[in-house]
């Protein structure tokens, strides 16, 4: 995916150079237009499709034709064999599915779709949640599944609230326009439509969020088809749409346009899987994340103070503490990780368990027992099985996890108690589990003041709630749960939780 999106960068880059970029601000209209272009575009993009249909034909002296409908309906044109230059469906898995085909060379996104309750002005049947919906004497309408994007998002929206057996649709539309138009009528009480589309109607139509709908937001995303006969064009066409003048239209109407950047925190044990979701979101979105890492409480010192950063990556007790600070938004468990003993590949002093930290003939390097989640964890589990005294009395390093791996590496230890992902990630070292009998249910935390699972601690993604990007923070923490975002944690050795 990401090579054909750096195709149509390059095709559109290649455009433009063809064609000059004079006639973008001084149009030759001296021998009439000079081209034609058809496009397929869902029909709640018309608001802003209009006024860049208009403003292109100017700037390119050409004449642009649109045909909108629901996505599904579209999407079965192309199957027909309708022809077209350029396809921009409701919602970018319709754009995955023509990619699949082979009908288009890439795509660039242009904007975002955010699925909102949409009542009666005044909202008289008081709706506020999803589950209101499923009240007797509510009238609902929904779009058409497979007809239109809104349909779709719709049945996804209803089965993870598990209400699909309870809210029957009193009307179903092939489009959203339609929906909205049944309720400035009344003919409905309540409908799920886009918030763009509900803007639209600020007289008739009040718009109710639903519980953190920028996660369930939906890009849209223009592509130009391989079936093009006028492929300058159309390139140039993607490139005005997805560029600041279309950025602009669909900002003025009301369709979420977020920024190109995310700010993101992160503790380093979690670095290798973060790089790799980063680079995967930025070839999903085109959003790049900019990342700073450290240790997990030195990220956080540096977010809280600087009031910037969109999303924080941590183990506990962070998550907590982001909470009590009152800087969280909503967080979710993305992984597990445990203290375990690292050692170098093979074993060689022959480390068999947790009462090898007390061998006088090994050097071994702790974390810090006040400051470091795994330290703490580690002294609890020392102090419950009554190593802790013993442990005093003998030398050992006590170190950040960085020096600690250094150390290792430089055989200047011979064990070193690190979290088992990066360990068991890393080729030159092996970890050795600390055996299930002495492991403790639960410890407090230094920091927060929570007592927390020690079976399991937990990875956390954090969506700040200062973010300036905050619908590109909920996209970033939706991936990380995703199938493929679980993928890359796995590959990473990290631990995941059930799907809920």
């Amino acid at each position: 995916m990401a090579r054909k999106r750096t195709r149509l960068t390059v095709l559109l880059l290649a455009a433009i150079l063809i064609c000059g970029c004079g006639s973008d601000t001084s149009p030759d209209r001296s021998s009439g237009p000079k081209g034609e272009l058809n496009l397929l575009v869902g029909a709640g993009i018309r608001p802003a499709m209009e006024p860049i249909k208009t403003e292109f034909q100017k700037r390119h002296n050409c004449i642009v034709r649109i045909n909108y409908a629901g996505s599904g309906t579209l999407f079965g044109s192309l199957q027909a064999g309708v022809e077209a230059d350029l396809y921009l469906p409701g919602d970018i898995r319709e754009i995955h599915k023509v990619e699949e085909k082979g009908w288009i060379d890439g795509y660039k996104i242009v904007a975002w779709f955010v699925p909102v309750i949409a009542v009666q002005k005044g909202n008289p049947k008081a709706i506020k949640t999803l589950a209101d919906l499923a009240h007797a004497g509510v009238q609902v309408g929904l779009g058409k599944v497979d007809a239109c994007a809104i349909g779709n998002v719709s049945r996804n929206l209803l089965a993870a609230a598990g209400l699909t057996d309870k809210v029957k649709a009193s009307f179903e539309a092939l489009t959203v326009n339609r929906l909205a138009n049944q309720i400035k009528l009344k003919a409905l009480d309540a409908a799920l439509i886009w918030d763009a589309t509900a803007k639209q109607y600020p007289n008739d139509i009040d718009a109710v969020p639903l519980d953190d709908g920028n996660s369930h937001a939906v890009a849209l995303a223009i592509g130009v088809l391989k079936q093009s006969k006028n492929k300058e064009l159309a390139y140039k066409f993607a490139e005005f749409a997805a560029g600041e003048v279309g950025a602009k239209c669909f900002r003025e109407n009301h369709y979420q346009v977020p920024g190109k950047k995310l700010r993101l925190g992160c503790g380093s044990s979690m670095r290798p899987p973060v790089e790799d979701l980063s680079k995967l979101f930025q070839q999903q979105t085109g959003c790049e994340v900019l990342r700073d890492y450290g240790g997990s409480g030195t990220v956080l010192l540096q977010i809280e103070e600087s009031k910037e950063g969109d999303v924080y990556v941590c183990h506990d007790p962070f998550a907590y503490v982001c909470e009590d600070k009152k800087i969280s938004e909503r967080w979710s468990t993305i992984a597990y990780i445990h203290p375990t003993l690292a050692v170098l590949k093979g074993n060689p002093k022959k480390v068999k368990g947790l009462k090898d930290l007390l061998r006088k003939d090994l050097k071994i390097g702790l974390p810090h027992r006040k400051y470091s989640t795994r330290g703490k964890i580690l002294w609890e589990i020392l102090k419950k099985n009554g190593m802790a005294k013993e442990m005093e009395k003998r030398k050992f390093f006590e170190e950040r996890t960085h020096r600690l791996m250094s150390q290792l590496k430089l055989e200047a230890v011979d064990i070193a108690v690190l979290w088992d992902a990066p360990v068991k990630e890393m080729p030159e070292f092996e970890a050795v589990p600390i055996e299930e009998k002495y492991q403790v249910d639960a410890v407090t935390s230094p920091t927060s003041g929570r007592t927390y699972s020690l079976k399991n601690v937990k990875v956390t993604i954090v969506r700040l709630n200062f973010s300036k990007e905050p619908l590109m923070a909920a996209q970033f923490a939706k991936l990380c749960q995703s199938d493929a975002g679980r993928e890359i944690l796995k590959k990473h050795c990290f631990e995941l939780p059930k799907k809920p």
